[in-house]
């Protein structure tokens, strides 16, 4: 696999979050957080398969993943998409984020296994850039931010699979959603409270 030096360096602790950003049959790019395990020599996803990350995966493999440590780029992926901007490098098949980005690499994904609810893709790089970095000092409330919104995916898959008992996710999203009001600046507190009232307009009445 290309740029496997570089991708050592960057993706050293175990899973990392991304933004993997895949195209649909009409070639519009659709950015969503996504979790990467490295195992040598594949990058590892695991999409749920109601997602249409999934679904552009299986109809189109070329993909970016896009790794930054700055919260606001995986809130503008969930919530807000008109704000990320896309752009091709060296005529690439699909686009990266323009940002504060560490690392981008361009790839091609193939179906390896279904397990529950999840699809297993192994990914081979085919283009690795490092990026202009995220330039961000370590912040508690950065991180709290994109710990709410890694379990609100969640959460928003397993509801539109049928899920019902979703306590322990929904204490922890909310745990870190109050650390992010109880330490951020005034930007990631108003993201906060929007991850909050899109949660509650997803989960109803009933599941509160």
């Amino acid at each position: 696999m290309v740029g496997t030096g570089v991708i050592d360096r960057f993706l050293r602790f175990g899973y990392h979050e991304s933004i993997a950003v895949t195209l649909s049959d009409e070639l519009k790019p659709h950015a969503a957080p996504m979790g990467v395990e490295y195992g040598e020599p594949h990058l590892i996803l695991r999409p749920y398969r109601n997602s249409k990350t999934y679904a552009n995966l299986v109809s189109r493999p070329p993909l970016s993943l896009n790794f930054t440590s700055d919260a606001r780029y995986f809130f503008k992926a969930i919530f807000s998409q008109k704000e990320l901007v896309f752009d091709f490098i060296d005529s690439s098949e699909v686009p990266v984020i323009r940002g504060d980005f560490d690392l981008y690499v361009v790839g091609r994904a193939k179906l390896s296994d279904m397990v529950g609810e999840r699809a297993v893709f192994l990914v081979t790089a085919e283009r690795v850039y490092e990026g202009p970095g995220s330039r961000l000092a370590l912040s508690r409330a950065n991180n709290a931010l994109l710990e709410a919104l890694v379990y609100y995916t969640k959460v928003a898959a397993l509801v539109n699979e049928g899920y019902r008992d979703l306590t322990e996710y929904l204490n922890l999203l909310r745990i870190n959603l109050n650390l992010v009001r109880k330490l951020g600046s005034h930007e990631l507190v108003e993201m906060a409270n929007i991850v909050e009232e899109e949660l509650n307009g997803l989960l109803g009445d009933s599941l509160r």
